[in-house]
């Protein structure tokens, strides 16, 4: 036995050594398989590392008239758009070289400058890899027709379809309808890693109801990979439609209201006074809609912005202007409510003297004795100059804020101007000044610091008509808000048969020539300015039918001649379209 045992060692030790041996061979091919045969696959997996949610914008909720007729709507855009992921290197900085040379090659071969700097390249890089990058944004037929012939050559591009406001109406109403901007969509939750861009109101009722138009966001879910950058994506949620909004406004009369106020710098606001409809608010001059499309760039803005006509500025609700004569039917009222009798005369001589200063009247050698009624139908100045100095400051104040002047109409636009109703304190908060009787004599007569707005002026025109001061409206669906003037209906009759006599051989008889109902309107010309800046506003402020009131109106022409000569025959075309002969 002891002869024998040598040789079993041996072998025994032989075989340890080759199954170790073995065994090495095989995790050597095995590690080779992984790391070199393998490796593209398991760097791939190992990359990928977490899920992304993205919020994806709803197409937007178009804007309607009052008789359907479309203001806004969406409208299909192509753009092209090109996958970070596609240039993926190992570096950012090799990656956005590998990109802006690719966006390069593809601008010389469109014809077609990118919209994208390189600056919004290299953020996007950094905050969104995942994300598609838009470089030409809403591309026409042409740049489409010459990228898609060389579509094959440009990997990583690709057309994308999204949705664009569209104007039918151009320049129409646009003031009151505003337009839009990128945004991204209102994520809400901060379990949402990405927002898709969408279209945010900047302006008008797309921005005042831009919550009510914004589509339901949608979501996609999108694996990436260690680096942010997409491996595959998936839509979860479905975006949804907004919702249709529609406004008291008429098209139709805007679009003529518009007509008279081409080429004028002025504002018109029409409304039903029975209900606060705002029917037609313009304002001139105006801007096309489209041209902001698909952005507002910087040159377009600033051409406007520095436009000494201020195309931008809605005159119509936004502007304030001393109202002129158009006051002098509140001033009335104040006078009869604080117990001025309808049928004293006072003798017009031509001129009111106050102080070292004379207040002339329009008729220079005067209009001789009149009641208030004449007076109103012949606008006479130191009628109304007397007239408010008897009275005093607090009875007239009091009456213009019975009307809202001096406050916000309410209107449901964001841009509501509430225009100034002075007083004595209003004036020391302001000028450091003391009141003084030429001040109330001056906004007696609707002059002075004494400031309105088309729209106010359209409220006040309808409240002496119907008796209620109505809440203006563009949605439709607010309610109707109406508040009972606060003077007795003998007063109310006594100005409404002045107004009457307006049109009817007054000094806004070219305002009711031809129309088919009964007008009751009152002429204004309001001097604003001094020396070489000085100039004239003109006014006219209506209602119609003059006994059952359904319709209101005023307007105002900068660097007019006159209320009854300027803007009176342009209230007049309108009228006439109104009551179904214009």
């Amino acid at each position: 036995m002891s002869d024998s045992s040598p040789v079993v060692g041996d072998f025994s030790v032989l075989g340890t050594a080759l199954a170790i041996a073995i065994g090495l061979a095989t995790l050597g091919v095995r590690l080779y398989g992984i790391q070199v045969l393998e490796s593209d696959r398991y760097a791939d997996a190992g990359d990928v590392q977490s899920v992304r949610s993205v919020l994806t914008g709803g197409e937007r909720g178009r804007i309607l008239d009052r008789n359907g007729n479309i203001l806004a709507e969406n409208r299909k855009a192509v753009s092209i758009v090109l996958t970070p992921d596609e240039f993926k290197r190992s570096t950012r900085n090799a990656t956005m070289s590998g990109i802006t040379g690719a966006i390069d090659r593809v601008a010389s071969a469109v014809g077609y400058r990118p919209a994208i700097t390189d600056r919004a390249i290299e953020r996007h890089v950094r905050q969104s890899p995942a994300m598609p990058m838009f470089v030409w944004r809403d591309i026409d037929d042409a740049t489409l027709a010459k990228f898609c012939e060389r579509e094959p050559g440009f990997p990583g591009f690709s057309i994308e379809e999204t949705f664009e406001r569209r104007y039918p109406y151009g320049s129409a109403a646009a003031h009151v309808i505003g337009y839009v901007g990128r945004d991204t969509a209102d994520a809400g939750e901060s379990r949402y890693h990405y927002s898709a861009q969408e279209m945010k109101g900047r302006s008008g009722i797309e921005s005042y109801y831009d919550g009510y138009l914004r589509g339901v966001p949608g979501e996609t879910r999108i694996v990436v990979d260690s680096r942010g950058y997409r491996v595959e994506s998936k839509v979860v949620v479905e975006p949804k439609y907004g919702l249709d909004l529609r406004l008291a406004l008429d098209i139709g009369l805007q679009l003529a209201v518009e007509r008279q106020l081409a080429g004028e710098t002025g504002a018109c606001a029409a409304i039903d006074p029975r209900n606060g409809d705002v029917l037609a608010l313009a304002s001139s001059p105006s801007f096309d809609l489209n041209s902001f499309v698909p952005t507002l760039s910087r040159e377009l803005y600033t051409r406007y912005a520095d436009d000494p006509a201020e195309p931008l500025l809605n005159r119509a609700s936004g502007g304030s202007y001393a109202p002129g004569s158009t006051f002098k039917p509140v001033t009335a009222l104040a006078g009869l409510k604080a117990g001025y009798p309808e049928d004293a005369e006072y003798e017009c001589t031509g001129a009111f003297a106050y102080g070292s200063m004379q207040l002339r009247c329009a008729r220079r050698w005067g209009h001789g004795l009149l009641d208030i009624r004449h007076a109103i139908k012949e606008s006479c100045n130191t009628f109304f100059c007397n007239l408010g100095a008897d009275i005093g400051t607090n009875a007239l104040v009091s009456a213009a804020r019975a009307f809202g002047l001096g406050s916000k109409t309410g209107l449901d636009l964001g841009v509501d101007a509430a225009g100034v109703v002075p007083d004595a304190q209003w004036k020391m908060r302001t000028y450091r000044e003391k009141w003084y009787y030429g001040d109330l004599v001056q906004m007696s007569i609707g002059q002075g610091m004494l400031l309105t707005t088309p729209l106010q002026m359209a409220r006040v025109a309808g409240a002496i008509g119907t008796g209620y001061l109505v809440l203006p409206r563009l949605n439709l669906e607010i309610p109707v808000e109406r508040t009972k003037l606060p003077f007795a209906e003998k007063d109310l009759a006594v100005v409404r048969d002045g107004m009457r006599m307006v049109v009817d051989g007054g000094t806004g008889r070219l305002g009711g020539e031809g129309v088919p109902v009964a007008v009751a309107g009152k002429t204004g010309t309001a001097e604003v300015g001094k020396g070489e800046r000085r100039r004239k506003n003109a006014w006219f402020i209506a209602y119609a039918p003059a006994e059952n009131p359904s319709f209101a109106i005023a307007m105002v022409i900068e660097n007019g001649d006159s209320g009854g000569g300027t803007t009176a025959p342009k209230v007049d075309a309108i009228l006439k379209r109104v009551f179904g002969d214009g």
